[in-house]
């Protein structure tokens, strides 16, 4: 532990440390709160207004361009000119207190709105367009673009002439609480484009759905240090806090004790580069990867990446990076000041029972762990087997147990897979084609002994199913068939796609038809569930077999009475199936435990368990994690629900989860369903004991002061990893909007 060795007024101290020891050849002051631009901006009671003022001057090697500390600006920084070698032209911040901020976020309060007509509200904003809105602090608004009558139900807004549209009963902040716009859409806060010898430090970049902060063009020798930028807006596969594209190849890019947190990607490196240095930096809650690098040339060295990929069980902290060595373990837990903001929703579930042989008996050899811990499972059945029927006793002594049972299909048949069976004419006839319509098959033999034709119902219950109408086929003569490999016996044979006299004097392979095959899929399932089991839910929850969902399969479970259904092994859209911008209940994202949580010691699950709770917790991410017979050992399942139960998950049925996520608020016309934090705002400041205290390296005088203008060894000679130090007993850190 540091010991302490200098005042509370270090801040100021250590300001006045800096810019002592900055030799320059001018200084230039800018301040939101007091500036002016037709001041010369040498002194702070000089300073400048706007950043455009700064945008369109020209600065010399060794100059320095300083922002006030607690000012905001709502533009984009395009710094103008270059430095030269041993002597860059620096931006940085002056003053005390919260850290100069450059946002999106424009707050709307009461006295922006007027009433437009009915339920349409009215604001003025002076901006070419955006994207996003946020209402309530943590809900992300429907934006239309066929005009304000569109606005029909909460959340809906429109922007058009410089007016924000918004639907609300009343008032909006009344109704919402607050109402935000994010502003510059598609662009960066930060944006270094062809500039080269540049050092920018003690910024923070918030709110954006593009960069926080981009390097482009012709760009070399560039460091960015105690810098934090954090995206926030869930923009599909954007934003990203620090970008690098530059060409011709860069040379020499560093950043240093910089945070890049609840981004898409914290660090995204495209085209080519020779070096980029991340050193001392921190990546947590990223939705993609906490460094997605595709030069494959950055180092990184002396950094924690956590929490990172909400699309995968595991972290998908460093891609593409070469790791350079003191970086602290993956699945340390960061150990901040608050991280959640939603309940960490996660429901665990056994497939395929009905399908493997023995599915029955796994599940109850390790229900006992469940019941021990008060946990819930859900157990989702295939029906459409013989074996299916013979464990009616057994699912129904589970429900009657109260466990959640639900329909995992009806043949677990993947529609990734649509060949059927392979057919072929071997009689003595001189040709013969087939013909499937109107769910007939039929053939047409040319030559050959009477009585070969076939004409099959193919809803006739005695081959109504793939491996029935195969054996159909083959019973009778002149005929050979065999199910395809990758088809399931139990499908329907309604399923099969329409061909029209094709030759089958040699092997043709049939095909099923997604449209055919997938809502009979579900529908058989809940029949067959229907009438064979009771204390059935009303809220009913389909398992789609291997992950394998799309939108077409939504509107087919909805159409079939499913209120909801788990679905494919990702997020939504580009990873941005999140709370605040709606979860799909047609798709909750599954995670199943082989490999990644396979072979796990009990430290080792406990670890991954909590990254998954930080990651949900952060976000507001439902999870569904599953598994089948035999995948985990009773003790695994035991440290898995420990894991989970210990980290603070909120463990629920899929039929509890989808219940509860209905009772949210809709988005109008979709499936998806939107709900507000309960938790505020996520701190990523270290504690006490966290990993990144003291295990910093130490990069020179000339970075010593973190975001805050706190000393790195204010209370001894270790430095932090990231853009905060560690100040024990200090309030959270709150991004100014004004």
């Amino acid at each position: 532990m540091k010991i302490p060795r200098i005042c509370a007024g270090v801040r100021t101290c250590a300001l006045a440390c800096l810019l002592a020891g900055v030799a320059s050849a001018s200084t230039y002051y800018v301040s939101t709160s007091d500036g002016d631009d037709s001041r010369d901006g040498q002194t702070a009671a000089a300073a400048w207004k706007t950043i455009a003022k700064v945008n369109g001057s020209t600065f010399l090697a060794g100059d320095q361009i300083l922002f006030k500390r607690g000012d905001v600006w709502r533009e984009s920084l395009v710094p103008p000119s270059s430095g030269a070698a041993g002597n860059p032209i620096k931006f940085d911040a002056y003053g005390t207190g919260d850290p100069p901020t450059i946002t999106g976020y424009q707050d709307l309060p009461l006295a922006s709105w007027t009433l437009d007509s009915g339920n349409i509200w009215k604001a003025s904003i002076t901006s070419a367009s955006f994207n996003y809105i946020l209402f309530g602090g943590s809900i992300w608004g429907l934006k239309h673009t066929n005009g304000k009558s569109a606005c029909v139900a909460p959340y809906d807004f429109y922007f058009a002439s410089n007016v924000l549209y918004v639907y609300s009963v009343g008032p909006p902040v009344s109704y919402y609480g607050s109402v935000a716009a994010m502003l510059m859409t598609n662009g960066q806060l930060l944006y270094v484009n062809g500039k080269s010898w540049l050092e920018i430090q003690h910024f923070k970049l918030s709110y954006f759905d593009a960069y926080g902060l981009r390097i482009g063009g012709a760009s070399d020798h560039i460091t960015v240090a105690n810098v934090a930028s954090e995206g926030i807006i869930p923009a599909g596969t954007t934003p990203h806090g620090f970008y690098v594209n530059a060409s011709p190849s860069p040379t020499d890019i560093n950043f240093y004790n910089v945070d890049a947190h609840r981004n898409y990607d914290g660090f995204r490196f495209d085209g080519s580069a020779t070096a980029i240095t991340v050193k001392n930096c921190r990546a947590y809650a990223n939705r993609d990867a906490g460094i997605q690098d595709n030069t494959g040339v950055s180092k990184f060295s002396y950094c924690h990446f956590y929490g990172n990929g909400l699309g995968v069980v595991t972290s998908s902290d460093t891609a593409g990076a070469r790791d350079d060595g003191n970086n602290v373990a993956g699945y340390s837990a960061p150990q901040v000041q608050g991280f959640a903001r939603y309940p960490a929703r996660i429901t665990i579930t056994v497939d395929d029972p009905g399908l493997a042989d023995g599915g029955d008996t796994y599940v109850d050899s390790i229900l006992p762990a469940f019941d021990a811990r008060g946990a819930q499972l859900g157990i989702a059945i295939v029906t459409g087997y013989a074996g299916s029927t013979a464990l009616i006793p057994k699912f129904q002594s589970w429900i009657n147990a109260g466990w959640d049972v639900t329909s995992h299909s009806w043949s677990h048949q993947y529609f990734s897979n649509l060949n059927g069976f392979t057919i072929r004419y071997t009689g003595a006839g001189s040709a013969a084609t087939m013909s499937i319509s109107g769910n007939v098959l039929s053939t047409a033999v040319t030559g050959g002994p009477g009585g070969e034709n076939l004409s099959l119902n193919l809803g006739n219950a005695s081959y109504d199913t793939m491996s029935e109408l195969v054996a159909t086929i083959n019973g009778r003569g002149g005929y050979s068939a065999a199910l395809d490999p990758t088809c399931q016996g139990a499908v329907h044979s309604i399923a099969l796609a329409d061909v029209s006299a094709v030759n089958i004097k040699t092997d043709y392979s049939t095909l099923l038809q997604k449209d055919r095959l997938i809502p009979d899929e579900m529908a058989s399932s809940k029949a067959w569930m229907s009438a064979n089991l009771t204390v059935l839910p009303s809220t009913r929850v389909y398992v789609y077999p291997g992950g394998w969902e799309d939108s077409q399969t939504q509107g087919w479970s909805v159409a079939a009475g499913y209120a909801g259904a788990r679905g494919a092994f990702k997020l939504d859209l580009g990873n941005k199936d999140v709370y605040g911008r709606g979860v799909n209940v047609q798709n909750i994202t599954s995670f199943g435990v082989n490999p990644w949580l396979q072979g796990k010691s009990t430290q080792e699950m406990d670890a991954m368990m909590a990254a998954l709770v930080f990651k949900s917790s952060v976000w507001g991410v439902p999870y569904g994690v599953f598994w089948h017979k035999d995948d985990l050992s009773i003790a695994e399942v035991g440290n898995l629900l420990d894991g989970l139960i210990h980290h603070g998950a909120t463990i629920m049925t899929n039929t509890q989860l989808v219940s509860w996520l209905t009772g949210q608020a809709p988005v109008a016309g979709t499936t998806t369903y939107v709900t507000s934090a309960t938790g505020t705002e996520a701190d990523f400041r270290p504690t006490a004991v966290s990993p990144t205290v003291n295990t910093g390296a130490d990069l020179g005088s000339g970075f010593r002061y973190d975001l805050m203008g706190v000393d790195q060894s204010w209370m001894g000679s270790g430095w932090e990893m990231g853009a905060f130090t560690l100040v024990p007993g200090s309030g959270p850190f709150v991004v100014m909007v004004q």
